[in-house]
């Protein structure tokens, strides 16, 4: 009876600790008030007050400092009595540790979760951690109630991170107990928990001994010998005393300095992202280059760790298949084959799933890239420069003065004519002809209101010559002769078909039907026949980065890709470790560094400035001509002469004797038109 009474208050004071502190019942308050009421030497009878102290403390001034976390009380018992003593423990616990108000417990069962009732409760957490708690206290009393506590860490759907900050209470009375926690460590570091810390209390002098292991020691990789790493011998609040040099947090970091100790990291060639020098003089680090290969870099720097590289031989990033088998780089992070895997991986839902993702360090644009259009015509090169209002005001402009000219030259006023078009003006029509194309007004007027209207004739032909030859020169080269697509509607209405890599599948999910969408595991054979087919009937989302570098490969003499003008989205950029990887915390918190310092924008700048930089002076290089290209050129000049021939033809015919009318009519067309 005084068994399930203990149970009973439990539970409430397991009510009060979710968040219903306020509402303590009397049956809490009764079992707070017995526990006070309890003698020193009741208490040690019962278990050792010191670690009650131990406890306490662990939990408000690690666990406690961020409030946001709930901490999970977790019961291993396979005895009676060590579950009564667990209790005890939890209720002093309780009643110490909240009385601060800093902190929100979860108390738990030790129950495995059965398939049946995961299916009917809450969705699962995915298998890679990166949801989950981080934080929980185990209380444990042999080496079989730790068996089921791995268990309860390595099910499916387990809300538990285990690259978190745990702690175990261990109350075996057993002989040999640094012997089952050794064997704890090494099985812990087969499942990537290391941040623990094991609490166990020694039988002679009462104090609290806390062992930790550390995987990477000086000359050592994958270690788990314990270390006796604190003691706890004070009052409640009393910190411990640290042994180790040089360590001051309760949780010390195992990954800061990984001494050496090798790294399988699993990536493949793809500029500007990723370069391997093919120098086998050189280290695999060194070996890692572009922008994503010197992040790495430095990361192995700051670490401490070596790198043993693994190219993938087909550059396949890695797909979960509709079997549920994975492929490529995927498959050796999730097998446990490479520890570490980044080549411009655009953080995704499914890949999160099924591997632990670091923190985006930096984002590119995605643009679409189009099919290029068909060539202009060689008559459309020459009109292109201006657009069609532009020629319609130009042509206005001509025959307007032509007409006024005409007008003139009718009038018998020669003062009125000289007024306009200025003095000793013979020829109005050849000057306006001849300053239109650049030429010199031979005879310019000397009154002001004829210098006005020459000014401002000679300053309109003056920019529309500037604009005209200036774009001309632009459409007389190569890469900008297309005619394509402008807005992503356009190519919508066009029913074209999405090439993509898989892990852009969800982001056009909603745009593109699922017919239209191929996945593709690498870029280079779409981007090529986009290249050289202007009638290819599919588009390819990607990376600007990618586009520019893949333009930059092919050359000065290939035609360069066609984006469309703004980019679709923005996409991060992460690297992926395995699933729980203890790697995690200490390589975003240098990516953020890195970040903060200026390091990931140089490393940018390093590689990226130079593709723009040789794509700008690839704009500004001129290209060889093509007779094809100035084919409308050689046309209209043979126009032309076609019409002086006839014009010369005709002037013939005039000065015959028997040509009275055609004389006349030559004569009034040399000297009103031109």
């Amino acid at each position: 009876m005084c068994r399930d009474k203990v149970r009973m208050q439990r539970l409430k004071a397991s009510a009060m600790a979710v968040g219903h502190r306020e509402q303590l019942t009397e049956h809490t308050w009764l079992a707070h008030l017995r526990f006070s009421m309890l003698s020193s030497e009741s208490v040690q009878s019962i278990h050792n007050i010191t670690l009650i102290y131990a406890v306490v403390w662990t939990i408000n001034s690690h666990y406690a400092s961020d409030s946001s976390k709930p901490l999970s009380i977790m019961s291993f018992a396979r005895r009676e009595a060590s579950r009564d003593l667990h209790n005890d423990l939890t209720d002093a616990v309780l009643r110490l540790a909240s009385a601060a108000g800093r902190i929100k417990f979860l108390l738990q069962n030790e129950g495995i979760v059965t398939d049946e009732s995961l299916a009917e409760d809450a969705p699962q957490a995915p298998p890679s951690g990166v949801l989950g708690r981080d934080t929980g206290l185990f209380l444990l009393d042999s080496w079989a109630t730790y068996l089921r506590l791995e268990r309860h860490l390595m099910q499916p759907g387990s809300f538990y991170k285990r690259n978190g900050y745990y702690c175990i209470v261990y109350t075996g009375e057993e002989t040999g107990r640094l012997s089952v926690i050794y064997k704890m460590f090494r099985r812990l570091l087969a499942i990537y928990v290391i941040n623990v810390n094991v609490l166990l209390a020694n039988r002679q002098n009462g104090t609290i001994q806390v062992y930790n292991y550390y995987p990477y020691r000086p000359h050592r990789c994958q270690s788990a010998e314990p270390v006796h790493y604190a003691t706890f011998q004070g009052s409640l609040g009393a910190p411990p005393i640290i042994h180790l040099p040089n360590s001051v947090r309760f949780f010390d970091s195992k990954v800061d300095d990984m001494h050496g100790c090798k790294l399988v990291t699993v990536t493949f060639q793809h500029r500007p992202f990723v370069i391997i020098d093919d120098n086998s003089g050189l280290t695999d680090v060194q070996r890692l280059l572009g922008i994503e290969g010197r992040i790495y870099q430095l990361l192995a720097e700051r670490m401490n760790f070596a790198v043993t590289l693994v190219k993938e031989p087909n550059g396949d990033r890695g797909v979960v298949t509709p079997n549920g088998t994975l492929t490529g780089a995927m498959k050796m992070i999730v097998d446990g084959l490479a520890n570490i895997t980044f080549v411009s991986y655009m953080y995704n839902k499914e890949r999160a799933t099924y591997m632990l993702p670091s923190i985006s360090y930096t984002s590119f644009p995605i643009v679409l890239c189009v099919p290029g259009g068909r060539p202009l015509t060689p008559l459309e090169r020459l009109t292109k420069p201006l657009g069609y209002i532009t020629w319609i005001c130009l042509l206005t402009s001509i025959l307007t003065g032509l007409t006024l000219i005409t007008m003139l030259q009718w009038l018998s006023v020669p003062r009125l004519r000289r007024f306009v078009l200025g003095e000793d003006n013979r020829r109005p029509g050849t000057e306006l002809w001849s300053t239109l194309f650049g030429g010199i007004h031979m005879n310019p007027p000397r009154r002001n209101f004829a210098r006005f209207l020459l000014a401002m004739w000679l300053l309109e032909t003056l920019v529309l010559r500037a604009a005209y030859t200036g774009e001309m020169y632009i459409l007389l080269q190569d890469a900008r002769v297309r005619a394509p697509l402008r807005t992503l509607a356009e190519v919508l209405d066009k029913k074209f078909e999405f090439h993509m890599l898989p892990a852009l599948k969800p982001v056009f999910r909603e745009l593109v039907s699922e017919e239209r969408v191929v996945l593709i595991p690498r870029l280079d054979e779409s981007l090529t026949q986009l290249r050289d087919h202007t009638e290819a009937r599919f588009v390819v989302p990607l990376l600007r980065p990618t586009a520019a570098r893949f333009d930059m490969d092919s050359g000065p003499e290939k035609p360069r890709l066609t984006l469309l003008r703004y980019p679709l989205l923005t996409a991060p950029m992460t690297l992926y470790m395995r699933p729980h990887s203890y790697l995690k915390q200490r390589i975003n918190k240098l990516l953020i560094n890195m970040m903060s310092s200026g390091l990931v924008d140089r490393f940018r700048r390093m590689y990226l400035d130079r593709i723009e930089q040789m794509a700008n002076l690839r704009n500004r290089e001129p290209t060889k001509l093509s007779l094809w290209q100035l084919s409308g050129l050689f046309g209209s000049l043979g126009l032309m002469h076609l019409l002086a021939g006839i014009v010369f033809l005709l002037e013939l015919r005039a000065a015959q004797p028997q040509r009275p009318r055609l004389r006349r009519l030559m004569n009034a067309a040399n000297r009103y038109m031109v």
